[in-house]
């Protein structure tokens, strides 16, 4: 089943409790039920993971890990969804990001020199503190494109994880039933 499979995976309480990370959350880091494996609790985590995984943002995991703690979900699970934003996957997620955008927006689908020229602005806007100037037109379409891919996915994973949990307790109660 996919709790013994979890179980088995995933890494001990006290190993994640250990991190630097979870230094920060104090006594939360000890809630038992953020270390609990149920169907519920790991699909809730699987969409926070999947939500922030795919905002390319900086600390990701600080949010996944507080979000994780407030609404006691599967911790570890929701960490590991932290890395679907790599640098592998970032262009897609951007890429798809601003085709959602420019459907919000009705505009046409901006070619990869815009995309490059909005990419460059919000670089030298973060590097320089908040100085600079950015094409907001173009950067809303990115980050209202990024919150609908990201909500999109974790609601998709969301609804993967619990019909595929419910379909392997099915198939161990038909394996138990027909080992009688």
């Amino acid at each position: 089943m996919a709790k013994q499979f979890l179980q088995t995976w995933l890494p001990s309480h006290d190993k994640v409790a250990s991190l630097k990370l979870m230094r920060l959350l104090g006594k939360h880091a000890l809630n038992p039920l953020i270390w609990y494996i149920n169907r519920h609790s790991i699909a809730k985590a699987v969409f926070i993971g999947t939500f922030f995984g795919l905002l390319p943002i900086p600390f990701h995991s600080v949010f996944i890990a507080l979000f994780a703690c407030i609404f006691e979900v599967n911790l570890p699970i929701g960490l590991t969804l932290a890395w679907l934003s790599n640098p592998l996957t970032i262009v897609p997620i951007i890429y798809l990001a601003f085709w959602f955008g420019t459907k919000i927006y009705h505009v046409n689908m901006i070619n990869k020199d815009m995309i490059l020229g909005v990419l460059h602005q919000i670089e030298h806007w973060i590097m320089n503190f908040g100085h600079g100037h950015i094409d907001f037109s173009l950067a809303k379409i990115l980050i209202s494109g990024l919150f609908i891919e990201a909500f999109i996915f974790a609601v998709l994973f969301y609804t993967v994880t619990l019909i595929l949990w419910r379909l392997s307790v099915i198939r161990a109660w038909n394996k138990r039933n027909h080992s009688f």
